[in-house]
């Protein structure tokens, strides 16, 4: 069975661009958020295979969580 492409072609951003330049979607029916990532695009760029950040989790537990469990 073929796996699906759909996260791994490219970002949303890359393919709403793609579907404007070729008209496929009209510039009125653009989404919301489309200007605004273009204006701020993000420091990094979204990708699947993303190295892991090796954070430190601290475990918090509340009073209320004791009573609960």
């Amino acid at each position: 069975m073929a796996g699906s492409r759909l996260e791994k072609i490219g970002t949303i951003f890359t393919r709403n661009s793609g579907l404007l330049q070729s008209t496929a979607l009209k510039w009125e029916d653009r989404p919301l958020w489309y200007d605004v990532y273009a204006t701020f695009p993000p420091l990094d760029i979204p990708k699947i295979k993303r190295p892991e950040l090796n954070i430190k989790l601290r475990h918090i537990f509340y009073e209320e969580d004791k009573v609960r469990s």
